[in-house]
């Protein structure tokens, strides 16, 4: 399975600046792909949660430099990555609607009768 990295916790309004795709993204502008939904089926709750919260950030992180770049008369220098970023979301909530839909079509168990039912509580008369 693929896994993805999570850069070290920064703080306060730093976290929303591109800083960190500055200094690695390549010269050609491709700073990743959609994630597919298949290969989001393979993935854990926990694996889809970490990534989810990675996405939200990426795309706070995105919102925030097309607003600066706004301000200041120009683009966003690789538009496509807003694309990447949401359609991966989609997908995530797409998988987990799926999961739901299976998790909700199950047949609920039935419990045992109890057979003791004449001695009060829980048999323990």
């Amino acid at each position: 399975t693929a896994s993805f990295h999570a850069s070290g916790p920064r703080r306060g309004l730093e976290e929303f600046y591109d800083a960190r795709h500055r200094s690695k993204a390549p010269e050609d502008g491709a700073a990743g792909r959609a994630w597919e939904a298949c290969e989001l089926r393979r993935k854990s709750f926990n694996d889809l949660h970490r990534l989810w919260w990675t996405l939200y950030k990426e795309r706070n992180v995105l919102l925030t430099e097309s607003a600066r770049a706004r301000r200041n008369g120009m683009r966003l220098k690789y538009p496509q990555r807003k694309a990447a970023v949401r359609k991966s979301m989609a997908r995530i909530k797409q998988v987990l609607a799926e999961r739901r839909k299976i998790y909700r079509e199950q047949p609920v168990p039935e419990l045992p009768e109890d057979d003791d039912a004449g001695e009060g509580a829980g048999g323990l008369a």
